[in-house]
């Protein structure tokens, strides 16, 4: 129990890497403490921890403190997770473990550290985020979708087809074009989700991908999260989403779906558009981009 732990001296602790080994200790502290901000589901937690970005606070042989960070596209990376032990104050240790986690990644090429903030934590941690220099980029909004019905099904001259594991690099590459490279998915990403996105699709127009679609399940399978939906500029305007969209839906009402949730950015009109006369509203949910220059930091 936290209440007979004797918590470390804040310039004690020492700062490392996360090893595959740390990973019940971090799900652990995750459960244990109310200074967490997670921005990835638990299934990723091993998936970011493969790009050598993410860090631990360490103290007489346990874990106090935890940033995970992964890679966007290089030199972007993102800070997926911050997490303080519940007997500590997160203003006592947050600065110098984003201050470690800085050094770390700009010692591999890391020019700009990206970071997403809820109405959860924005009470605890943003204060300390904008102390530390991190400033508001964008906000992300939140649209579900309670009643799946389909208005259209968009292109039907392209095929639409579950994705497997020899499809990355192409989809990889639909991605990287499709999206400002903050925003781009690694292929470490695109490829781990394979096993915990159900409904992950590929759109094909003679037999090269021009898009792709992944949803992840949630509460029981009542709830599916569209956590992508991605096509090539020069397949823009040719009703390509919509046909994924469509394909994804259809897939919820065959899988007894009840709600069909995505995010996306506050600034893009378009994507909004498209969202809400597919049947989408928005649900209330927001969060606030922040980032920090890292290449005029060290």
């Amino acid at each position: 129990m936290f209440f007979f732990r004797r918590s470390p001296p804040i310039d004690q602790l020492t700062y490392r890497l996360v090893r595959s080994t740390d990973l019940p200790l971090v799900l652990a502290l995750l459960e244990q403490t109310e200074w967490a901000m997670l921005a990835i589901p638990h299934d990723e937690i091993p998936l970011v921890t493969q790009d050598g970005l993410s860090l631990v606070a360490e103290h007489g042989g346990k874990l106090w403190a935890v940033v995970l960070a992964g890679w966007s596209a290089p030199p972007m990376a993102w800070v997926r997770a911050l997490v303080v032990h519940n007997t500590l104050r997160p203003l006592d240790v947050l600065p110098a473990l984003l201050g470690a986690l800085e050094q770390h990644v700009a010692s591999n090429n890391v020019a700009a550290l990206y970071l997403m903030s809820d109405e959860r934590d924005s009470g605890w941690l943003r204060p300390i985020l904008t102390q530390a220099g991190y400033t508001p980029q964008v906000e992300v909004i939140g649209y579900e979708k309670r009643t799946l019905f389909i208005p259209d099904w968009g292109n039907q001259t392209i095929s639409i087809r579950p994705t497997t594991p020899a499809d990355i690099v192409a989809i990889a590459q639909v991605d990287a074009a499709a999206f400002t490279p903050e925003w781009v998915k690694n292929d470490t990403i695109l490829r781990g989700v394979i096993p915990i996105a159900p409904c992950y699709l590929v759109a094909e127009s003679d037999g090269a991908a021009i898009g792709y679609a992944f949803a992840t399940l949630h509460h029981g399978g009542l709830v599916a999260h569209l956590v992508r939906i991605a096509v090539l500029p020069t397949y823009h305007h040719q009703a390509v989403a919509v046909r994924l969209l469509a394909e994804v839906v259809q897939w919820c009402r065959q899988h007894d779906v009840q709600v069909l949730s995505l995010n996306t950015q506050g600034n893009n009109a378009h994507a909004q558009r498209l969202y809400q006369w597919f049947g989408f509203i928005r649900n209330g949910e927001r969060q606030l981009v922040l980032t920090k220059d890292i290449g005029r930091s060290y």
